[in-house]
């Protein structure tokens, strides 16, 4: 019971922090709530990748098995925050890294605290997923244990299988098929779908307010002063009561302090 309250706070923790570094990665969708969501159906998803991989990929060296299946669960998996948490593929991969190493130590800490062996949980994990995931490979390709039978030995007694397996196979046939689209929320495929749709807009010099300058820092900007001289170039720091423009000359570049007060008019190329 106490083992399990511990993987649940672990778990809790690891939301927590992953979160923060989903924020500071500039993700849209940085909440606890879509990180879960994210590391579930990222889990799941890359999962299922492992049922083709074991039909369709044969004959390969154990070692180049193991990194293919990595890279490309990995990317799976990743695939869930870069469009349910809306960031870049950059963004998104350490996301899920930081995800899956930070998952590792809260748990291995819960394991240690609990006075668990770390060998132990680990071969019982290990174990289970290994036997889910033959069972759910030998169902969807039709071997049993790795051969075309169609009987399988329980507790000394010949029991045939041929009717569960046509049944689990004709299951499968009638399922309809399920897209990366169909496994996220409504909200985030009517946004991919506006994307999508949206046209090109050529970037132009918009005006903004002064109090919003904070925001166009390193951006091309044009000034019009109280005194009507005009003044371009980029915003490079904001110091106190003044901005700082810095110019680009046909002999070098120069950087330009101007006042707050001053300022009549500001543009900012976007």
């Amino acid at each position: 019971m106490y083992l399990i309250a511990s993987f649940i706070v672990a778990f809790a923790i690891t939301i927590f922090l992953v979160s923060k570094i989903a924020e500071m990665l500039q993700a849209k969708r940085s909440g606890m709530s879509w990180i879960f969501l994210a590391s579930i159906i990222g889990a799941f998803v890359a999962a299922l990748t492992l049922i083709p991989l074991g039909m369709f990929v044969e004959g390969l060296d154990p070692n180049v098995m193991l990194i293919l299946t990595v890279v490309i669960m990995l990317i799976v998996s990743s695939m869930a925050f870069k469009y349910i948490n809306i960031m870049n593929w950059g963004s998104a991969i350490t996301t899920n890294i930081a995800n899956i190493v930070l998952s590792l130590i809260a748990i291995t800490a819960a394991v240690v605290l609990n006075g668990g062996s770390l060998d132990e949980t680990y071969e019982t994990v290990s174990n289970s997923i290994t036997k889910n995931t033959n069972r759910v490979s030998q169902v969807a390709s039709g071997k049993i244990n790795g051969q075309n039978n169609n009987s399988i030995t329980v507790n000394g007694e010949m029991q045939d299988l041929a009717e569960e397996v046509e049944s689990e196979e004709r299951v499968i046939e009638e399922e309809p098929l399920v897209t990366e689209l169909d496994l996220l929320p409504s909200g985030t495929v009517e946004e991919i779908a506006k994307k999508k749709t949206q046209v090109y807009i050529e970037p132009k010099y918009h005006v903004i307010s002064i109090s919003n300058i904070h925001s166009v820092v390193g951006k091309p900007i044009r000034i019009l002063k109280k005194n009507g001289n005009k003044i371009s170039g980029s915003l490079e720091r904001i110091s106190g009561s003044d901005i700082v423009v810095l110019q680009r000359l046909s002999n070098g570049s120069a950087t330009t302090p101007i006042s707050l007060a001053s300022i009549k008019k500001l543009e900012v190329y976007q």
